[in-house]
């Protein structure tokens, strides 16, 4: 095998791959990117069974082939290497490469048992814009749980009905919805996508312009775009029926501008205790959201921050770094809480985007 590329496009096409090998594996080629120099075309390839990815990078082949090398060690040398192009050449069990300035050689993996990527059929897909599926992921993503005693909660929910997406993501102690507009109606079935996948299908749509494409089957989920084919497992399982926990209505709601509601929040942590504990007194009679926290070591706060207040008082405690991860999925200037008192979810929101939610349960005091 013998090629010749440009250091950019290579390093950016295994640091991708890298990203998909899995290092501590039993079987070593899955710790590695498979090299197939085929025609005109270089192809990446990685996986490390629950995803895996396929990149093309252009380039000038001279002798086809096919090669394995450690995923980490590669992206090492490329990310350092200097010079615009780089010859990559097999020779024996070495991979040698070389640039203006430096070159290297790097032991191969036997590759006869890399895995096949799945390929999903085209019989069922839904069509979106590309920065529309980022923001979906990327808007509820973080609340996946990171305990693997309910696998069905360390993931991504996609479902669609008429013309919307939804993703949904809990850990059980907060849950976030984002929906955004599909390319036509239609219906999609539960599609639980591992949270480390779905972010990993996030970080490769970014750089995506226009629509794309997800295709999906009962065990698989796939996108293609001009150079990158991904596909993620779907998990087995049944999330929760979250819309029989949703408030229909609310005793309490009180508006506040995002900025003020945000920057309390995070003066606040500085004396929150270990479990990030705030207490949120929402003030009719004071137009106002009182905000206190409080560690025995460090001393004690209280913020105050005007709002717009509805229907009656409450007061209540949260997990601070929950109500401030909230705003992350806000873009507006207001954010609309809306409670039941004491012992209820809280229900959060952009006061003018009803695209998405965000519950957070209070904490016991």
């Amino acid at each position: 095998m013998k090629f010749e590329t440009t250091t950019d496009q290579l390093l950016q096409g295994v640091t991708t791959a890298a990203r998909f090998v899995e290092r501590r594996a039993n079987l070593p080629v899955l710790a590695a990117i498979l090299i197939t120099a085929d025609g005109n075309r270089i192809i990446l390839r990685a996986t490390n069974l629950e995803c895996g990815v396929e990149i093309s990078v252009p380039g000038k082949v001279s002798v086809d082939g096919t090669v394995a090398v450690p995923g980490g060690v590669l992206a090492g040398f490329l990310s350092n290497a200097r010079g615009k192009s780089v010859l990559v050449e097999l020779k024996g069990e070495l991979l040698k490469l070389h640039t203006e300035r430096a070159e290297a050689s790097i032991k191969t993996i036997p590759h006869q048992d890399f895995p096949v990527l799945p390929r999903v059929p085209a019989t069922n897909s839904f069509g979106l814009k590309a920065q529309d599926f980022v923001k979906a992921i990327r808007g509820v993503a973080y609340c996946a749980s990171m305990s693997a005693v309910k696998p069905e909660l360390q993931s991504v929910l996609l479902w669609a009905e008429g013309a919307k997406l939804t993703a949904v993501a809990t850990d059980s102690f907060r849950l976030a919805e984002k929906t955004v507009a599909l390319r036509k109606g239609g219906s999609i079935p539960q599609l639980l996508v591992p949270a480390r996948n779905a972010a990993e299908l996030m970080r490769i749509l970014e750089g995506v312009a226009g629509d794309v494409e997800i295709y999906y089957s009962e065990n698989q989920i796939s996108t293609q775009t001009d150079s990158t084919y991904y596909t993620s497992r779907l998990l087995d399982g049944a999330f929760p029926n979250y819309k029989q926990i949703l408030p229909k209505s609310f005793s309490t709601e009180a508006v506040v501008l995002r900025e003020d509601f945000g920057g309390a929040l995070k003066s606040l942590s500085i004396f929150a205790d270990k479990f990030a504990q705030v207490s949120l007194s929402i003030e009719p009679a004071k137009k106002a959201i009182l905000l206190s926290s409080r560690n025995p070591d460090v001393g004690e706060q209280t913020s105050t921050v005007k709002a717009t207040v509805s229907g009656d008082g409450a007061a209540m405690s949260f997990n601070g770094r929950y109500l401030a991860d909230s705003l992350q999925s806000i873009n507006g200037d207001s954010v609309r809480l809306s409670s039941n008192g004491p012992g209820k979810a809280m229900l959060i929101k952009d006061a003018s985007d009803d695209s998405f939610l965000y519950l957070a349960m209070p904490m016991n005091r």
